[in-house]
């Protein structure tokens, strides 16, 4: 085996064939992070015949005293199962950071810990990573805990995917929950449309995203983020900025079918009465009826939106990366006054499809606090998330590697005081 850098090209036909490919160990990413001030280099390992076996996108940043943060966004891509391979890594890694002045290495492997069903609960699966983890720490790395919550100042660690490997949409919309299916079926009774956004048009996205920030409590990237986004991912097919509408032209089309077919109802049921009374078709009229009175307010309802906002309406928008064998929604977000739409789950059906089209083996609806009680934080995103019954899936976390042990302490804890000024 041989540690080498590798060229830019080496490294994307290496990674996106690992099985632990993920868009941020991509020189996409490297171009973004690039962007942000971090120098970028490739490294990995070639086997005797010259083929690329493990490699990383490293992101270096100037931190103190001519030293440097060294990360490996959501990697190395390594055989983690092959402690020969791992060791051989890290320690002509270790060679390659000291020549890069690196006070300390920071990674967080894309390696799920050990599996769990939909309440948290650690269930036996086909996989175990403990030793992973052990190998790590021998290694001389420290784990920054199995941490549980949400924390926007890096990946999180537990995430939510759904896996489609072989099959169809039929039998994949089988396994949802009934309000989960309601919910899709609604957004196509109402002809929700997904429209992919150009660069453009990245303002509609962040409209709906920094409304959903105030109403969640959190905030989103700033504008220059997403077209950095977007410059460094689209062009090579790996990333969507998409957009729900409705037209509520055509929504009240549908409400007006609704109602004659509703009040036809009532007026059978009317003349049935006349000749006999009926308690099963005095009920059924009476459910009409209801069905009509709701109607009616629908269709007031929507008059007043045409008013206030317009014919066409944005309902929802998110990030949707398309990389290797997942389709992976970093970031999405609903005008609460048009949840009944259902705009979220016309976009996460379209892009399942998609997955499903293109041959791809998950779909990734991203970060969960990894707390699954109703204190959680994300409580309800959560129940939306699990309405899919996909997978809960817990990686094996943060490490950190020191490298230079003194510039670490003594920049660690200059750290600590600025922090505790900040308080």
């Amino acid at each position: 085996m041989k540690f080498t850098e590798l060229t830019k090209e080496e490294f994307d036909a290496f990674a996106i064939t690992h099985p632990l490919c993920n868009f941020w160990q991509t020189s996409n990413m490297a171009q973004m992070r690039e962007a942000k001030g971090f120098s970028t280099y490739y490294v990995g390992i070639k086997d005797e015949s010259g083929k690329i076996i493990a490699g990383s996108m490293l992101s270096v940043l100037p931190i103190f005293m001519n030293g440097t943060l060294v990360q490996a966004l959501r990697g190395p891509l390594l055989d983690y199962k092959d402690e020969e391979q791992v060791t051989f890594f890290h320690e002509h890694l270790n060679a390659f950071l000291k020549k890069k002045n690196c006070i300390y290495l920071h990674i967080d492997p894309y390696v799920p810990y050990v599996p769990h069903d939909l309440d948290g609960n650690v269930v036996e699966g086909d996989f175990d990573n403990r030793d992973v983890v052990s190998l790590l720490k021998k290694l001389g790395y420290r784990h920054e805990g199995f941490t549980r919550g949400i924390d926007l100042s890096r990946e999180p660690r537990w995430i939510y995917t759904i896996p489609l490997k072989g099959k169809t949409p039929e039998e994949l919309m089988k396994q949802f929950e009934r309000k989960t299916v309601r919910s899709i079926k609604k957004a196509q009774k109402y002809n929700v449309q997904v429209h992919e956004l150009s660069r453009d048009q990245i303002e509609i996205y962040e409209k709906v995203l920094k409304q959903t920030g105030e109403r969640r409590g959190f905030q989103g990237r700033d504008d220059e983020y997403h077209h950095r986004l977007y410059d460094a991912f689209h062009d090579a097919g790996y990333v969507k900025f998409l957009n729900a509408t409705i037209d509520l032209d055509d929504y009240k089309k549908d409400l007006m079918d609704d109602l004659q077919k509703q009040e036809a109802i009532v007026e059978t049921s009317k003349k049935r009465l006349e000749k006999q009374e009926s308690p099963k078709i005095q009920k059924k009229m009476d459910l009409a009826q209801e069905q009509v009175n709701q109607l009616k307010k629908k269709l007031e309802e929507a008059d007043q939106m045409i008013q206030e906002d317009g014919q066409v309406l944005d309902l929802a928008s998110g990030i949707f990366f398309t990389y290797g064998k997942e389709v992976l929604c970093l970031m999405s977000g609903v005008y609460e006054k048009y949840m009944r739409f259902a705009a979220p789950y016309a976009m996460h059906w379209k892009m399942m499809n998609y997955c499903i089209e293109h041959g791809m083996e998950r779909y990734n609806l991203y970060g969960t606090s990894g707390i699954f009680d109703e204190g959680a934080p994300d409580y309800g995103v959560y129940l939306f998330k699990k309405g899919f019954q996909g997978e809960v899936v817990e990686l094996i976390g943060d490490f950190e590697y020191i490298v230079d042990t003194k510039k670490y302490k003594i920049y660690n804890t200059l750290r600590k005081i600025k922090h505790s000024l900040q308080k």
